[in-house]
């Protein structure tokens, strides 16, 4: 069995199938005292434009965004992080991901706190 900070490493950096990923983590509780892994804004900006390349689809960029939005073993380098993943994780509300919206993302990631 694998490390859970080896796991939600691979989920962070996108490494491997979200199915298994998610069954791997479906082992532990996500409920923790506090973070295990925080999600760097290079991290995060790594992913979205690996969707803007086309190695990662829309869907499994909302798949992804899902598993990473509500657990308390993941923190976030950057509060905007957060609403950045829910709207990844939510389409149907926030309206159609886009790459030109992924290009917008990624540049207020890297605006912030330079």
């Amino acid at each position: 069995m694998r490390d859970r900070t080896d796991i939600l490493t691979d989920l962070v950096l996108f490494k491997g199938e979200l199915s298994e990923l998610r069954n791997e983590l479906s082992q532990y509780s996500s409920d923790v005292e506090k973070p295990l892994i925080t999600i760097s804004k290079l991290d995060f900006s790594n992913i979205l434009r690996r969707c803007i390349a086309e190695e990662i689809s829309f869907e499994d960029l909302t798949d992804w965004a899902n598993l990473i939005e509500f657990r308390d073993d993941l923190d976030f380098e950057l509060a905007e992080m957060q609403e950045l993943t829910f709207e990844l994780a939510s389409p149907e509300i926030n309206g159609e991901i886009s790459k030109e919206r992924l290009k917008e993302m990624i540049n207020e990631l890297i605006a912030q706190h330079n």
